[in-house]
């Protein structure tokens, strides 16, 4: 999955859907495959973007949809990693205060 052949994929869906979305399957099953530690989350992922396009009823509409959930996910992961960084600083202020002590 080195290069991405947009024009072909264009062509395909457009010529024939069902060949489009099997071998779209075939694909994304494929790279999921290549990531077994990650499989799960990975599959998970697939089936909201899937849905998302399913109930979004139009193209413009799914992307945007998808891309909500894009941020509402790096929002989600900016807030987690503040807290990872107040922990550091204040284990790191820990240590400094201890080490001072000795």
């Amino acid at each position: 999955m080195g290069s991405f052949d947009f024009e072909y994929w264009r062509q395909l869906a457009e010529s024939d859907p069902r060949a489009y979305f099997q071998l779209r399957e075939r694909t994304l099953r494929s790279f999921i495959d290549q990531h077994p530690d990650q499989a799960s989350s990975l599959s998970e992922l697939q089936e909201s973007i899937d849905s998302a396009r399913v109930m979004a009823g139009t193209p413009v509409q799914a992307c945007r949809d998808i891309m909500g959930q894009v941020g509402d996910n790096l929002s989600l992961l900016s807030s987690q990693l503040a807290d990872l960084q107040r922990e550091i600083a204040s284990i790191s202020d820990f240590l400094t205060s201890r080490s001072r002590r000795r």
